[in-house]
Protein backbone atom coordinates (compact mmCIF):
# COMPACT_ATOMS: atom_id res chain seq x y z
CA UNK A 1 0.00 0.00 0.00
CA UNK A 2 2.50 2.59 0.78
CA UNK A 3 3.60 2.33 -2.95
CA UNK A 4 0.43 3.34 -4.27
CA UNK A 5 -0.09 5.81 -1.41
CA UNK A 6 3.33 7.68 -2.96
CA UNK A 7 2.35 7.38 -6.20
CA UNK A 8 -0.94 8.70 -5.51
CA UNK A 9 1.05 12.09 -4.32
CA UNK A 10 2.76 12.17 -6.86
CA UNK A 11 -0.02 12.35 -9.11
CA UNK A 12 -1.90 14.82 -7.50
CA UNK A 13 1.27 17.14 -7.00
CA UNK A 14 1.84 16.96 -10.58
CA UNK A 15 -1.90 17.95 -10.97
CA UNK A 16 -1.78 20.55 -8.75
CA UNK A 17 1.00 22.26 -10.45
CA UNK A 18 -0.34 21.89 -14.22
CA UNK A 19 -3.59 23.25 -12.43
CA UNK A 20 -2.03 26.17 -10.92
CA UNK A 21 0.55 27.05 -14.30
CA UNK A 22 -2.90 27.14 -16.42
CA UNK A 23 -4.45 29.00 -14.44
CA UNK A 24 -1.45 31.48 -13.42
CA UNK A 25 -1.39 32.01 -17.52
CA UNK A 26 -5.14 32.34 -18.13
CA UNK A 27 -4.87 35.08 -15.01
CA UNK A 28 -1.89 36.67 -17.19
CA UNK A 29 -3.29 36.51 -20.09
CA UNK A 30 -6.80 38.52 -18.45
CA UNK A 31 -4.46 40.94 -17.40
CA UNK A 32 -2.55 41.63 -20.77
CA UNK A 33 -6.46 41.86 -22.32
CA UNK A 34 -7.48 44.20 -19.51
CA UNK A 35 -4.35 46.25 -19.92
CA UNK A 36 -5.06 46.77 -23.88
CA UNK A 37 -8.34 47.84 -23.49
CA UNK A 38 -6.92 51.14 -22.16
CA UNK A 39 -3.13 51.44 -23.41
CA UNK A 40 -1.57 50.95 -26.84
CA UNK A 41 0.29 48.07 -27.67
CA UNK A 42 3.40 49.46 -27.32
CA UNK A 43 3.09 50.79 -23.79
CA UNK A 44 2.14 47.10 -22.90
CA UNK A 45 4.87 45.15 -24.66
CA UNK A 46 6.92 48.08 -23.16
CA UNK A 47 5.52 47.41 -19.84
CA UNK A 48 5.77 43.61 -20.35
CA UNK A 49 9.14 43.64 -21.39
CA UNK A 50 10.09 45.18 -18.39
CA UNK A 51 8.37 43.26 -16.18
CA UNK A 52 10.33 40.20 -18.27
CA UNK A 53 13.32 42.20 -17.09
CA UNK A 54 12.95 42.17 -12.99
CA UNK A 55 11.84 38.33 -13.25
CA UNK A 56 15.21 37.69 -15.16
CA UNK A 57 17.07 39.15 -13.05
CA UNK A 58 15.42 37.31 -9.92
CA UNK A 59 16.82 34.18 -11.65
Amino acid sequence: MPDRERKIDRLSREQTEAFLRRSSITYLECCVSLMLTHMSQEEVAAILDQEARMVRDLG
